[in-house]
């Protein structure tokens, strides 16, 4: 018998107030139900985009079998609407800048003992910008194995392949909020909070 959990239903898409600096933990699920990856962040503020969380530097970032310490600072934004969460981030080594996850029902929920959790299911896609290859459409191979495999319903890969093309242009032109002096505004922010 499976023991899989599902990514959790019904969830805020708008959270409940939230403090500055408060933990909020990115959790993703695939599809079928299984855990995906988990990335802690805390809590920086919204703006018209979305809710901003930074990541710091040498955070653990797990799924199952896998896992690392974050490289470098970075910026999670989950949008207000629409079907992705971006990773931005804060180091020009670092060869990715922009990692955008198509993702399905997003959802935000207060944890029992503090801080909050926002869940999304992970559908493959990625939009990326990267210094070495420029702006790309990645992992088109797997959301056709996996839509497949796990029954994607039509409506959604239509939405998905849509938000896709539609983040490929916004990211191409460096339009806000990927434009790298954007993101400079709340990586200062990020500065300012307690530590602990």
């Amino acid at each position: 018998m499976s023991s899989v959990q599902a990514c959790p239903q019904g969830l805020l898409r708008t959270p409940k107030v939230i403090a500055t600096g408060e933990l909020v933990v990115a959790r993703a699920w695939k599809f079928d139900g299984t855990p995906h990856w988990v990335v802690p962040g805390f809590y920086l503020g919204q703006d018209e985009y979305g809710h901003w969380l930074h990541q710091p530097k040498g955070s653990l970032v797990a799924r199952p079998g896998v896992a690392h310490l974050a490289q470098s600072d970075a910026l999670c934004l989950i949008p207000h609407e629409g079907p992705w969460i971006a990773t931005l981030y804060a180091q020009p080594t670092e060869d990715f800048d922009v990692y955008i996850d198509l993702s399905h029902q997003i959802g935000w929920q207060a944890m029992k003992s503090g801080g909050w959790e926002v869940n999304s299911i992970d559908l493959d896609l990625d939009v990326i910008r990267s210094r070495s290859r420029g702006t790309f459409l990645d992992d088109e191979d797997e959301f056709e194995e996996h839509s497949v495999a796990m029954g994607y319903p039509e409506q959604l890969k239509t939405e998905m392949s849509g938000a896709a093309r539609e983040l490929l242009d916004l990211v191409a032109t460096d339009a806000s909020p990927f434009d790298r002096s954007y993101r400079n505004q709340w990586l200062a922010k990020a500065g300012d909070l307690p530590t602990t």
